[in-house]
């Protein structure tokens, strides 16, 4: 019976709306899964480090997957892997020293070298596997860890007397360890108990230049071969060392990333090639072109593996090459590169500038890269003659269309990622500060309600300029002295405001709704104060919330004007958000009082994300009284506590991180209502046996009361929407999950006036 009533109930649902959507909370890394640095290969599969995540590729199934922080990993800035055979376990070093061990699928952290004080350089250049031990090649010594104990085993010294020796690369053959050091070759026989000490290590006497730098080694057949690399030579010199040492490979403009062992031989990896040998020190093949479609190679590793060669490529990605002949880059979706610098959100698009300005606002030259998300597909421009993308802002109009602000070439126009138009000094109203020089400045961009974009210049007259959306230009006479001017919003009301970066506060522009009459502007700047007079110049971010309040980020926490109508009064000040200590004491401090915030963004629900610089995210209540999540690196999977950019899409909910270890977003609980119920739906439908999580219900009015029945009328739950979004745990008042059945989610406007009834399957 309770079969058929299973099969009814799954029948009658196939007139209902599926939507497959994250869960509200779930975490998703937007990384670089297009380059690779280095590879390491098991029986099963192969794993390709991008240097902040890692790509797994599974042979049988020919499946890609991501590795990072969200499944785990201890963090980004990965600077060497390798796969153990003996233990089954990959190794993941990182350039903080930190190491990760990953066996059956679970992540074991060692912090050890890590926490450790260690004078000077500290880092992890190469790591080799022999028994239960990897041997991490360090800028101190060799670091020896037990893999089964999970633990470190021992430090130990080749070099010249008790000096630290830069370590780049080990290897094993003859029952005995080498290392390739900054100071030359090294070897000890691996059964010595005292490696700890440097006296116990013999040099390699035998090469031209016994104290040279070293950078690579591998042990094949019965002969060790070593790569030299010094910094005015035009090449690297590999030697071959047995009896006696003999120059094995030398070409001119060559240089040698890595060598790697086969049961048949071994491979050097230079930049443009990669080089098989056998046992012998024969050479069988050169790999140095790749299939037509592909780049020409960039080479960093690679791996012999049964007829395959797995190469880590800096443009390509993990490659796979099949007998000589076949050539495939594997790689997964996601922005040009890791580097953000401003990320914008709206109606599901999201937009993220890769440029840089340095500390005192000035070029860095950045390559321009932009990518765009929609619909769950990334694409990206990318340009070797465009620079500085600093910020970018889509079309409301148009999804197709977007435009880019340079620091330095000017406005960009794109249509389906093409450029149409690239608007500066030559033609258009855009000024460069040094004339005839790529000095056209840009920086904030926002629309009005009249689809008119409004751009900020720095140093020049005019600083302030509006794009028609015919295509002609209105000049603001106004020019802001003495300041760059930065970000840009636009008010409910129309009203412009401005920050003035590196100390110069705020700007703030009335222009009535009327761009192109000036007689009836008003206009000031703005000292940021409060009401005990204390002021704030340096201000880093700025947003309107849901009620016309403006929250302006300070190197010593979050600002707000509750009157922002009054702000061209004398006496204007902002107030800082208190909190009470609830001790008794009548107290209270002051919301995030020594954080600098960078970011400020708004959900559907008003409440507040701020980014800081250096711990981590916060989200608010609407007023900012009650801290309701802090993401930071220990308590989350955020890629870094140093956050430039946040941005919540209002269509999805999707919180957005611009961190300087890359690009990520959460899930979140909140989007902009909407002001009718047109498409209410919620996911997961139908909802599965095992599914854990929280049921999302969307496309709701702001603040909508939800009652939520069986088909018998039976109320089971009842909550208000954060914004357009509203969410179930899928249980009753008494905390037991509801059973199988038809769900109606009844939803009303505040007010009562609208309301709307949408169905969902749950099976238990």
């Amino acid at each position: 019976m309770k079969k058929v009533l299973f099969l009814i109930l799954l029948l009658s649902f196939q007139a209902f709306r599926i939507h497959c959507q994250s869960s509200v909370g779930q975490w998703t890394d937007h990384l670089v899964y297009n380059t690779a640095v280095s590879v390491a290969v098991s029986d099963d599969d192969v794993y390709a480090s991008t240097g902040s995540s890692v790509l797994v590729y599974n042979k049988e199934l020919g499946e890609l997957k991501k590795l990072s922080r969200i499944n785990g990993l201890t963090e980004t800035g990965i600077s060497s892997i390798a796969w153990s055979g003996d233990y089954n376990a990959l190794i993941i070093g990182y350039s903080s020293t930190n190491v990760d061990i990953l066996k059956d699928n679970i992540i074991f952290s060692i912090p050890d070298i890590f926490r450790k004080y260690i004078p000077g350089r500290k880092a992890i250049n190469r790591i080799r596997t022999s028994g239960k031990y990897a041997f991490l090649a360090c800028s101190f010594g060799i670091v020896v860890a037990d893999l089964e104990k999970k633990e470190i085993y021992d430090t130990w010294k080749p070099g010249i007397a008790s000096a630290s020796t830069e370590v780049w690369d080990i290897a094993f053959g003859n029952g005995r360890i080498y290392a390739a050091t900054g100071s030359g070759v090294y070897y000890a026989d691996l059964s010595d108990p005292g490696l700890a000490y440097f006296g116990n290590w013999k040099s390699i006497t035998a090469l031209p230049a016994p104290q040279g730098n070293y950078t690579a080694i591998v042990y094949s057949g019965n002969t060790l071969y070593v790569n030299r690399s010094e910094l005015q030579a035009d090449g690297d010199q590999v030697y071959s060392v047995g009896e006696k040492a003999s120059l094995f490979s030398y070409t001119s403009g060559v240089y040698n990333k890595s060598f790697d062992s086969s049961p048949s031989g071994f491979v050097i990896a230079s930049t443009t090639s990669a080089r098989s040998f056998n046992t012998e020190g024969t050479l069988l093949n050169t790999i140095s072109t790749y299939a037509s479609d592909m780049s020409s190679p960039e080479i960093l590793q690679a791996i012999p593996d049964k007829g395959i060669i797995w190469i880590a490529d800096k443009k390509s990605g993990l490659v796979k090459n099949e007998n000589l002949t076949s050539y495939s880059s594997l790689t997964l979706p996601g922005p040009a590169s890791n580097n953000v610098i401003n990320i914008t959100s709206h109606d599901g698009r999201t937009i993220i500038s890769g440029g840089s300005l340095t500390s005192t606002w000035n070029n860095t030259w950045s390559l321009l890269e932009v990518s765009i998300y929609t619909g769950n597909k990334w694409s990206s421009v990318v340009s070797n003659s465009l620079r500085d993308p600093i910020r970018a802002i889509g079309d409301p109009d148009n999804p197709n269309r977007f435009f880019v602000a340079t620091w330095g070439m000017g406005l960009l126009e794109y249509e389906n990622n093409s450029l149409v138009k690239q608007y500066n000094n030559a033609n258009s109203p855009l000024q460069t500060i040094i004339p005839g020089q790529p000095y056209v400045r840009i920086c904030g961009l926002a629309f009005d309600d009249n689809k008119n974009l409004w751009i900020t210049q720095s140093e020049v007259p005019g600083s302030i300029k509006t794009l028609k959306p015919d295509g002609n230009w209105i000049v603001n006479p106004i020019k802001i002295e003495g300041s760059n001017a930065g970000d840009l919003i636009i008010t409910k009301t129309g009203v412009k405001w401005i920050i003035l970066p590196r100390g110069h506060g705020l700007f703030v522009l009335d222009d009535n709704k009327t761009p192109e009459i000036f007689s009836d502007d008003r206009s000031r700047y703005l000292t940021v104060k409060d009401a005990e007079n204390n002021i704030y110049p340096n201000i880093y971010s700025i947003a309107e919330d849901l009620d016309g309040n403006i929250w302006a980020g300070s190197s010593l926490g979050p600002l707000v004007y509750y009157n922002p109508g009054k702000v061209f009064d004398p006496d204007i000040i902002a107030s800082r958000v208190k909190i009470p200590r609830n001790d008794g004491s009548g107290l209270a401090d002051y919301l995030l009082q020594s954080e600098l915030i960078t970011a400020i963004a708004v959900d559907g629900a008003n409440r507040k994300w701020l980014g800081t610089s250096g711990s981590g995210a916060y989200q608010v209540s609407a007023d900012g009284i009650n801290t309701i999540k802090h993401y930071n690196e220990l308590n989350s999977p955020i890629l870094s506590n140093s956050i430039s950019t946040l941005s919540v899409d209002n269509k999805t909910g999707e919180v957005w991180f611009g961190t300087s270890k890359g690009i990520q977003s959460v899930r979140g609980d909140a989007t902009a209502g909407t002001e009718s119920f047109g498409n209410v739906y919620a996911f997961p439908n139908p909802v599965r046996e095992e599914f854990t999580g929280n049921v999302t219900i969307t496309g709701l009015i702001r603040d909508s009361q939800i009652r939520i029945t069986d088909v018998s009328g039976n109320l089971v739950y009842s909550t208000v929407s954060d914004g357009g979004l509203a969410t179930w745990d899928l249980k009753t008042y008494n905390g037991k999950r509801v059973s199988t059945g038809v769900y109606l989610v009844f939803c009303a406007s505040s007010d009562g006036t609208q309301s709307f009834v949408t169905k969902m399957l749950v099976i238990h």
